[in-house]
Order: C-alpha cells, then structure tokens, then sequence
C-alpha cells in the first residue's frame, strides 16, 4: 500500500480530499496558522507521482503489491476471465451437478440444478456404543442456530461433548504421493443449488446420486498441474497435520482441486494473477466455515470465511463452487482495477531480507517499516497456499519471527530486528524520516 500511496501522490482529487490545496501548477499548499493566530495557506510539496522501492521477505505478499501496483486493462480483464470461466465450466460443470429432488422436466429428464456450496462434517466416535456420530445432525441446534455443548448419541443416547468422542478416519490412496495416506472423516451433509430459469436457491440432503457423483470425482484423475507442497511443522501448521492434511492439496476437496487445477491451467496469471488470488486461494479450501447464525436465521453472509492468523479447519467445513466465487468477483475486481492509478515506472520490487537490502547508503527521503510483530503471526507458514501456487516459497531463515520450530526465541528475533533498522539507518538520508508500525503486548519484546 506505500507504493499506491505513492502513486496517488499525483492525483489532484485525491490530494485535496486530504485537505490540502493543489495549484494549477501543481503546487501543494497546507494551510498552517502563524504566531498571531492566523491562518495561511503556505507552499507544502509538489503534485506528482512518488518513486517506491517495495520489498518483502514473502513471495506472496510481493506479488499482491506487484498486481496493486501494475496497470491493468479492465477491460480485456474481464474478457480473460469470462473465458477462463467459460472453460472450466465446460471441463468441470458436471461436477457441480445435483438432481433438483427428483423432479423431471417435459421430455421426462431429471432437471439438474448447479450446486452453489455444500456443506461437510466431521464424523466422531461414541465412546459408549462406538457408532459413528456425524456432528451436524446431533451436535448442531438448528432452533438457536449454534453447536450445543452435549448432545446425545444417536445410538445409545449417551450424552456426549466434542471432547470426550474421539474422530472418525479413514483410509485412501492419493494418487498425487503414490501413496495410502490417512485422513479425519468428512461427509456431505447439505448441498445449496440454483435451478435455472427457477427463482430463489434450493437446498436438499444429499441422496445417492450426489454421493456416487463424490465417488466418481474422488477416482477421476487430474489432468492439470496442482500444487503438492509438504506441510512443514510448524507453530501453525501442527493442527492440520494432526488431523491428516500434510500436503497442500489436502486443503481442498477433490472436487475444488480439480476446477482449481482446470483453471491455473487455463489462466494467464500475467494478466489475471490478482483475479485468480482473489478468488480462489483461501475461500475454496476447507478451511472455511459456516456462520450458523447467519445460516439459518439471515442477517448477513452464510460464509463465514477462514480464520485468519491461522490454519483452522472447522468440524463443519464449507465446500463453495470455484466457478460461483469466480463468477462473484469478476466485476468487483473490474471495479477494483478501474479505479487504480495506471502510473507507470515509478516503483521497484523485490522479495529480500531487508538485513541485505541492494541499494546505495543515504539514498532514500522517507521509510515505512512494517516489520514481524514477534510470534504474533507465522507468515511463511501461513503463506504456503499462495506460495505453493505461486511456486516460490519464503527463505525463513531471516524471518523475524519467534518461532521455536525455526530455533528462534526472543534474542534471536532481537538480533533480526536490529540487523533490519542498522539497514534502513543506512539507506537513510540524513535528517529524514521513518515511520515504523508495531504492535505486540509482551513487555519483553519492547525491553
């Protein structure tokens, strides 16, 4: 954001929104009051675009200030990704099939209607009668809209709490490792779809044909490339890793991953990067959750999105279309784009530790640090489904983090803070300024 901020230090309307006056020569004036007590309009700065040097240790985040920062033609945007839509439907719509409760049209076929989202569970084990639990239909209150504290077993009727049931797993072969592997049970619980030419969405259980659909995409191969990446442990990554997602694929559906895959194959990611990461990173992995509330008494989105600051994965996850959250923000990032300033050649990036920063001593007017605030947030961990798609990952050997998996404790994260500031002292010119944004609430990281 300091680079859109430097660019838009060219734009006149945005200028005097911050309360200043622009001549017509671009003079910026600030209006300040003298020792009398009067107010003068006095000569502040000079209209025009600002030179940036953008830089993070993160892969991912130098490409979301790379996509704020390019030109783009919203225009042929949107045609690129109308037809990259139009491709995936065709290879993968049948996915997204569901038979609208038997109902048939005028020929006597099934009207099909196209599944918006479906809704998963966990499956637990009863301690008492060992009988599967599916923790949607006994532990959630559909009357209060919450998940109750105890709810009884459908078998026994034992009371039970989430604590006391141990998961449910099962076995199966990822072909992407050539190799058995071992996950937490989820099934299907809820499917929301559209019928076209009827108003209104629909929802169902769902029945045999939704599940043999299930079985049919879970033995189907992928044809495209689709990101494998290790989960490495971590501080963050440990609760993915204890319930089986230890690769990057494992955080999506079959289903997802394979119109995630038909569509980075299909996609010009020069030209529909922001899109593609907009879109479709976090918001189609299991990772997201239903906001019951919302869900069943309205007042706002039924999507309560993924829990940033972390890798959490809900015990009721949210399997949303690619195509629909496609299809949803194709105009808003239209609209997004459209508005940007498209200044051209006013800005550097890179992705570096700024302890080896390449640019010459006292070469810079101004500085804005927005540095690791200690073990508040694990970026790289927390980047790896960017970066996997990205192909390029963080080198978190200088990431100023606390992190006892990285053998970094407060001394060490100590020591790469003050590597990073005798860095920016150094590019500094002299008698100008830095601004440093920083927050933590452990004493000792002040001290």
């Amino acid at each position: 954001m300091t680079g859109v901020a430097a660019q838009m230090c060219g734009d006149r309307k945005t200028i005097i929104l911050l309360g200043y006056k622009v001549e017509l020569d671009g003079t910026i004036l600030r209006e300040e009051t003298d020792e009398n007590g009067k107010k003068t309009w006095v000569h502040f700065s000079k209209l025009g675009a600002r030179k940036a040097v953008l830089n993070d240790l993160s892969p991912a985040a130098t490409f979301i200030a790379y996509n704020y920062n390019t030109p783009v033609d919203v225009i042929a945007f949107e045609r690129e990704a109308k037809r990259i839509l139009r491709e995936v439907e065709d290879e993968c719509g049948w996915m997204y099939e569901t038979n609208h409760n038997g109902a048939k049209d005028l020929d006597g076929n099934e009207i099909k209607g196209k599944i918006n989202y479906t809704v998963w569970s966990d499956v637990f084990i009863c301690p008492e009668c060992a009988g599967e639990v599916v923790f949607w239909e006994v532990a959630v209150d559909k009357d209060a809209g919450k998940v109750r504290d105890i709810f009884p077993c459908p078998q026994c009727q034992a009371q039970l709490t989430k604590r006391k049931m141990e998961r449910a797993w099962t076995t199966k072969y990822d072909s992407a490792l050539n190799e058995t592997i071992k996950q937490v049970k989820q099934v299907p619980v809820l499917i929301n779809y559209t019928v076209s030419g009827a108003r209104g969405r629909f929802e169902k259980r769902p029945d045999e044909s939704d599940l043999a659909l299930i079985d049919k995409i879970e033995n189907a191969s992928i044809p495209y490339w689709f990101p494998t990446d290790k989960i490495q442990k971590g501080v963050k990554t440990g609760e993915p890793i204890r319930i089986g997602i230890t690769h990057v694929h494992h955080f999506y559906t079959k289903r997802n991953l394979c119109a995630l895959s038909s569509l980075i194959s299909h996609c010009n990611l020069q030209n529909c990067s922001m899109f593609l990461a907009s879109s479709i990173i976090n918001r189609s992995t299991i990772m997201n959750r239903i906001h019951l509330k919302y869900y069943f008494f309205g007042g706002g989105g039924w999507n309560a999105g993924y829990m940033k600051g972390t890798l959490y994965i809900s015990s009721l996850p949210i399997e949303t279309s690619i195509s629909e959250q496609v299809e949803s923000r194709i105009k808003s990032i239209g609209r997004a784009f459209s508005t940007k300033e498209n200044v051209e050649g006013i800005f550097e990036i890179g992705s570096s530790s700024l302890e080896r920063l390449i640019m010459p001593n006292c070469s810079l007017d101004y500085i804005f640090l927005d540095p690791p605030f200690g073990s508040n947030i694990m970026y790289s961990e927390l980047n790896i489904l960017w970066e996997s798609l990205l192909k390029v990952r963080t080198n978190n050997k200088s990431e100023a983090i606390e992190n006892r998996f990285q053998n970094k404790g407060l001394q060490e994260y100590r020591q790469l803070m003050t590597s990073c500031f005798k860095e920016a002292f150094r590019m500094l010119k002299p008698g100008r300024w830095m601004t440093v944004e920083f927050s933590n609430t452990k004493a000792s990281v002040w001290n």
